[in-house]
């Protein structure tokens, strides 16, 4: 927790109950506490507010929109406002309801004491904060998982790019040395001194083309893939190996 006082969004269409409620929360606990008198007055602060809350102490009972119904509306909108449904007396399948739909706990309103009160507020805000933590955690992990997955696959490319690489860049390096050879005897001495130094010259830039391609190969086996291109990585690999098996013209 960052200090700052738990931010409370109290709604009940009580006015008494609620100021009483209101005030005593702020007085007592220090609580930012903010009152709405209906659940459509609820839904508008959810949905504007940048903030929002920390807790959210919900009345069942209520005009045009009852409790439930800004439940509902929260689970649908994916609004996760940690929340304690006040209900009535034998209203204990309401209090069922609305844990389904995503409550943290529930209260009876005829027997709502302010301490109690608070201390639930504080119980459902640490919840929602270990909540919080342990999906983040778990979030974490599957990103984890996702990218080793990436990494062994690009791993897997460079093992089938490398040798093929290598090879090519050793055939051109012969070819160099031996194929030309021969063709070099038979020019005057001034062009094989000038095709020599050609020659050199060329295979000095295979060499840098080649360990070029060498460091980058190696710097993308210490590049953290990340998952989103695992499909692309298996498609550059299975093209390679395509374009490698064709016969050669």
């Amino acid at each position: 927790m960052d200090g700052s006082p738990i931010r409370v969004l109290l709604v009940d269409d009580d006015e008494s109950f609620a100021g009483v409620i209101a005030d005593g929360l702020r007085e007592e606990f220090q609580f930012d506490v903010t009152v709405c008198s209906n659940g459509r007055e609820a839904v508008e602060l959810l949905k504007s507010t940048r903030r929002g809350f920390d807790v959210m102490i919900l009345d069942f009972m209520m005009p045009e929109m009852s409790g439930i119904e800004v439940l509902r509306w929260m689970y649908e909108d994916k609004n996760e406002t940690p929340t304690v449904m006040l209900t009535a007396a034998g209203s204990e399948t309401i209090a069922v309801e609305a844990m389904k739909l995503g409550a943290y706990d529930y209260a009876r309103k005829e027997l709502t004491d302010l301490y109690h009160l608070a201390n639930l507020i504080r119980a459902t805000h640490e919840r929602h904060l270990f909540r919080v933590a342990k999906t983040f955690e778990e979030e974490s992990a599957r990103e984890m998982a996702l990218n080793r997955e990436a990494t062994d696959k690009v791993r897997d490319v460079i093992n089938a790019i490398t040798p093929s690489l290598n090879s090519a860049f050793a055939s051109i390096s012969a070819d160099l040395e031996t194929k030309i050879a021969d063709f070099l005897k038979s020019l005057p001495v001034e062009r094989q001194r000038e095709l020599h130094s050609i020659l050199d010259d060329l295979q000095r830039q295979v060499g840098v083309l080649e360990s070029g391609t060498r460091g980058l190969l190696a710097l993308y086996q210490l590049v953290y893939a990340r998952h989103p291109e695992v499909r692309e990585i298996e498609r550059i690999k299975q093209s390679f190996e395509e374009q490698i098996k064709s016969p050669k013209s």
